[in-house]
């Protein structure tokens, strides 16, 4: 352990070396390109015409910067900030200087420096400014020489460097601005504690793009320029990694080992017994009561006489199953039959209506008797349909309803002759116990469309919607376009009654209101079976009193 902590103190000192190293090994072309900037102002300022600003100073500015690609401008500037000449000559509104901040301290140096990055409007892109102040034999301020770096050529340098994987280098102005960077992104996060013209390196720590960094700060030489150079934790401490992991690692590699062993000589003789009874308990949990532990034979002989329990245990619930699943076939059999036998039965009773009203001269008795036929059709019709089901808990409600509303137009005759039905169903299945209660309900709405909603030999749509409304529940609609709603009529009529209680027996809300333009909508908003973890199941057998009250009411 204390090898493992000397060893990191010993790497994050040689880390910390490497690093401002490096950072001032690729600042070398940055500082020799500043560097060059000042010899040319330097040599420049010997020439007479130039401290002059004479006639041949334009030529002279001009003709040194010609091949250097690093710069755009150079210009010489009196003592009151006015340019009086360069090579090339600024618009008349930026000829003076001594508005700007670096003119007043530019009057106290005495050495070259760099000016914070500024928009130049002779170059039309951002550069940065080296001031040579100039003073005459008695010492006195006598303006400088400016010489314009061209902040774009900076860097493109810099995404010309070859780096180390996963390096960022960036270069500061004096004010702590970064004017350019080998990764503009990561330089903006990595560096954001960047000190402003430091006089000596610094390095910092900071977390970025999911990493931790170790970026260093070095200064070229004393013109206010910094570089910053920046990589990884993960790639600068990888060596680190490998020693401390062996140091502190060993050891538990060694207690590991013999854990190992431990555990194969053991694994032989218990783990592997109880792994293979563990499979075989699997295989009977998804149901293959038929597998027998007989690998067990080689087992010690606990483990034989627990495989003896199991296997036995698994023959019992296999037995037991096989006389479930006859069962339960036996049941589903006699419930298709009764289905079956209970749609012909109400066939029956069809057939008896139907001869029963052929027989009467009472329009409204014949009336009454088709419309009990096109109820007792609708139950014959959910029979027909469970007896048909598999599944005899999962009734196709959209189906449903399409074949019941298809039958009753069929069998409505003449009054329903020039109607259109029309369906928008969503598709949704039911229990039994829900799917009676509904196609009930829609067998009223239907009954009273057709007989009431349009005058004789009238052409109309019939339309059937199941929708939900968003909220868990859904919207079941007849809607026609027919006359319109007779309120005396829907309040107290049997249908009316009928409606109100298979509603109920669904959990439902029924309503009746009119239709604009024209015509009735009659709806139910109930549970959504796919949303609600009611049993709908529960909900009939809860109502079914209520709706049994209606029905005799109504007769």
């Amino acid at each position: 352990m204390v090898q493992g902590v000397d060893r990191i103190q010993r790497d994050i000192a040689d880390v910390r070396e490497r690093m401002t190293e490096s950072a001032r090994a690729n600042a070398s072309q940055e500082e020799n390109v500043f560097a060059s900037g000042e010899q040319v102002l330097r040599a420049l300022a010997n020439q007479p015409q130039v401290r002059e600003g004479g006639l041949g100073c334009p030529r002279s500015l001009a003709d040194a910067l010609k091949g250097l690609a690093y710069f755009t401008n150079i210009a010489r500037v009196d003592a009151q900030g006015n340019v009086i000449c360069a090579a090339v000559m600024p618009p008349q509104t930026q000829r003076n200087v001594a508005s700007q901040q670096w003119w007043r301290p530019a009057a106290r140096e005495t050495g070259f420096f760099i000016t914070p990055e500024t928009f130049s409007p002779v170059a039309g892109r951002d550069v940065l400014r080296g001031v040579l102040p100039m003073h005459t034999v008695n010492g006195a301020f006598d303006g400088a020489i400016l010489l314009a770096f061209d902040v774009s050529w900076l860097d493109r340098l810099l995404h010309q460097r070859p780096l180390p994987p996963n390096a960022v280098l960036a270069v500061f102005d004096p004010a702590g601005m970064m004017v350019a960077a080998s990764n503009q992104a990561r330089a903006e996060a990595i560096f954001s504690r960047r000190p402003k013209a430091p006089q000596q390196e610094q390095l910092f720590s900071v977390d970025a793009f999911g990493r931790s960094w170790t970026d260093a700060i070095v200064p070229i030489s004393s013109r206010g320029i910094s570089v910053g150079f920046a990589r990884p934790n993960g790639d600068l401490f990888s060596g680190t990694y490998i020693h401390v992991a062996t140091d502190l690692l060993l050891p538990v590699f060694m207690f590991a080992l013999a854990s190992a062993a431990i555990w194969i000589a053991t694994g032989r003789l218990i783990t592997r017994w109880l792994d293979y009874l563990r499979r075989i308990a699997v295989a009977y949990g998804r149901g293959h009561y038929g597998v027998r532990p007989t690998a067990l034979a080689a087992a010690p002989t606990e483990f034989k006489a627990l495989g003896e329990t199991i296997s036995g245990m698994a023959g019992a619930i296999e037995d037991r199953d096989r006389r479930l699943r006859a069962a339960l076939e036996q049941k589903s059999a006699m419930i298709k039959e009764t289905h079956h036998r209970v749609k012909n039965n109400l066939q029956i009773v069809m057939s008896l209506l139907s001869l029963q009203a052929g027989k009467l001269r009472d329009p409204a008795a014949q009336q009454a008797l088709r419309q009990a036929q096109f109820r007792v059709n609708a139950l014959a019709l959910v029979h027909r349909i469970l007896y048909e089901n598999d599944d005899l808990s999962a009734i196709d409600l959209k189906k449903l309803i399409e074949d019941l509303a298809r039958q009753m137009h069929g069998a409505a005759g003449r009054a329903a002759r020039d109607l259109k039905l029309k369906f928008d169903l969503v598709p949704r299945v039911v229990s039994s116990d829900m799917a009676v209660p509904l196609t009930l309900f829609v067998v009223e709405a239907l009954n009273n469309a057709f007989r009431h909603a349009y005058p004789p030999e009238s052409r109309g749509v019939v339309r059937l919607s199941l929708s939900p409304t968003g909220d868990g529940k859904l919207r079941l609609a007849v809607e026609d376009d027919g006359m319109g709603l007779n309120v005396p009529e829907s309040e107290t009529g049997i249908g009316s009654r009928l409606i109100q209680a298979f509603a109920r027996q669904v959990g439902g809300t029924p309503s009746v209101r009119q239709r604009e333009p024209a015509g009735t909508v009659v709806e139910l908003i109930f549970n959504d079976p796919e949303n609600s973890g009611s049993d709908p199941s529960n909900w009939a057998a809860a109502n079914q009193s209520d709706a049994v009250h209606a029905q005799h009411a109504a007769q």
